[in-house]
């Protein structure tokens, strides 16, 4: 009888243990997954960005925050070093020591929204100078300085984590090393062609009822019908559910154009080829400019476009800009 009661007492002692011990397992493991998921560098709001400016081996890049009546947008500006160093081929697409400017919406804001706040993938903790060259902070890549409600923010980047999709990077106020999105440093380092934005609208195509072409003192009424299938398309006013597949072939080629590059100031002696206005149930959408530079001494024109979420004249391909300018007299006769 002792025995079988010393047994069934050490049973229940050993699972008590087994389960205490599973809870402590479980619940180290619940708060180290949190720890990596959720470590925060710093605090702060996307809407509060102001600044974002990053200063890599190669290049510099600026990001200023603006507000219009139509939204938050930001103006960047990239420049590449005069010169690669010896040896280095300099990349064939971005200009040697000329300054890029360029208008970022979307993907600007999505950067800010990564940085404000700034979570970190995992931390690693402050690290010695013996082991600086292990997370590539010996040379590091580039340093981030971000403006959040007139307050700086900095954080110094390393060498790219196993496997190069995320980085390692410093808090230089903290001495701190993480391990943070690799997205962050790819944006900034690659920002005139990753952030350069080429969506012309906000709004989206269902969005749009009508639209107005302009093209000198000609102008025609447009009006977005569906079919019996539900297919959108372009018509007269006076005969909504017949398309006009002329026009609807030139809107087309229109809304294809995007820019590759922007410029600073509206181009000098430009020459307005159509202004097309948008509109929808609530009223106004926005618009686009076809602008065209005629070209000097047998050179040839260059095009470039406006619209309310491109902010300044972002070039487009002049052998496609050529095609809606030719097109354009079948539309507004």
């Amino acid at each position: 009888m002792k025995v079988e009661r010393g047994f069934f007492v050490h049973l229940a002692l050993l699972v008590v243990a087994a389960a205490f011990a599973v809870g402590v397992w479980t619940r180290d493991k619940k708060a180290a997954a949190q720890s990596q998921a959720d470590v925060t560098v710093w605090q702060g709001r996307a809407d509060d960005v102001e600044r974002i400016a990053y200063e890599g081996k190669k290049k510099k890049v600026v990001l200023e925050a603006k507000k219009d009546k139509v939204g938050r947008y930001f103006i960047g500006s990239s420049e590449r070093e005069a010169a690669a160093p010896e040896g280095e081929k300099p990349a064939e697409d971005e200009p040697q020591g000329k300054q890029v400017t360029f208008v970022s919406v979307g993907g600007a804001e999505k950067l800010a929204e990564m940085l404000a706040p700034l979570k970190a993938l995992r931390g690693i903790g402050r690290i010695g100078d013996d082991r600086a060259a292990e997370f590539g902070l010996d040379a590091p890549e580039g340093t981030l300085t971000v403006t959040i409600k007139g307050a700086e923010r900095r954080l110094t980047f390393g060498a790219a984590t196993p496997g190069g999709a995320d980085r390692y990077a410093r808090d230089p106020g903290s001495g701190e090393v993480y391990a943070v999105k690799g997205d962050i440093f790819r944006d900034l380092d690659q920002a005139d062609s990753r952030l350069l934005e080429r969506d012309l609208h906000e709004w989206r195509d269902v969005d749009v009822t009508a639209a107005k072409v302009t093209a000198g003192d000609r102008s025609r009424e447009l009006r977005r019908s569906s079919g019996g299938d539900g297919k959108k398309f372009w018509a007269d006013p006076g005969s909504e559910g017949q398309a006009d597949e002329t026009a609807g072939n030139w809107m087309t080629k229109l809304d294809r154009l995007r820019p590759t590059e922007y410029l600073p100031a509206a181009p000098e002696g430009r020459e307005v080829v159509v202004r097309v206005d948008y509109m929808g149930a609530g009223g106004a959408l926005g618009f686009v400019e076809l602008v065209k530079v005629p070209g000097t001494a047998g050179g040839k024109a260059e095009y470039s476009l406006l619209t309310e979420r491109l902010r300044l004249n972002g070039k487009v391909p002049a052998t496609l800009a050529e095609q809606v300018e030719q097109d354009l007299g079948a539309v507004v006769k």
